[in-house]
């Protein structure tokens, strides 16, 4: 065997060696990766439902919270979330995934509704790829508490919910604050956000029991 052949059977032995490796780790971990994922959304669910979690909570706590609180059905395609009041038997709140092109790459949210679908009682941007400091703002508190309240019905004139805008001290109650300095990502929320509202705002009076 000529040193050539050797030294491509060896890197190919190497490659073989780490790859099998990674896999390997990967399967080992699957579980707890997918179990992972499923709190970091099980936490965005009851976040913008406005259901306190303890900070403490462990896994398994934030799960019984969880599966005690919320009812989970598909409707329309959809996969919606309710909270019922107290007694357990009537709707009060619901949320619903929504995704669309941001200026980076996808975007991921969940908004929750009242219980007629009338109008947004919270939001979360819980999965995004855009820039630190800038588009990724998408996530501070002062931008998603802008929705907050924000009714489920057209502006006649634009045919939109809501229009992001520069700051200003005059502003219509559907002209949200645009984040200074990402204007591409701004524009993309309001594209596929809109676009999001129009096909759930058909939910309305949906989520109650059948």
């Amino acid at each position: 065997m000529n040193k050539r052949v050797f030294s491509v059977l060896y890197m190919f032995m190497i490659t073989l060696f780490f790859t099998s490796l990674v896999t390997g780790v990967r399967a080992v971990n699957e579980e707890r990766i997918q179990t992972n994922q499923k709190v970091k959304l099980q936490k965005v669910i009851l976040s913008v439902l406005n259901i306190p979690v303890e900070p403490d909570a462990s896994s398994d706590d934030l799960l019984r919270l969880f599966e005690s609180s919320v009812k989970k059905k598909e409707m329309n395609g959809r996969t919606m979330y309710t909270v019922y009041d107290p007694s357990g038997k009537t709707p009060a709140r619901y949320a619903v995934i929504v995704n669309g092109p941001g200026f980076w790459g996808p975007i991921y949210g969940m908004v929750a509704l009242d219980v007629d679908g009338a109008k947004i009682t919270g939001i979360e941007f819980y999965r995004h790829q855009e820039t630190p400091g800038l588009g990724a703002r998408i996530t501070e508190q002062w931008f998603k508490d802008q929705f907050t309240g924000l009714p489920l019905s057209q502006d006649p004139d634009k045919k939109t919910f809501f229009s992001l805008t520069p700051p200003a001290p005059e502003k219509s109650p559907r002209e949200l604050d645009a984040i200074t300095g990402a204007t591409q990502t701004s524009r993309a929320v309001e594209a596929f956000l809109n676009k999001e509202l129009e096909s759930i705002k058909g939910f309305q009076g949906s989520n109650e029991e059948k």
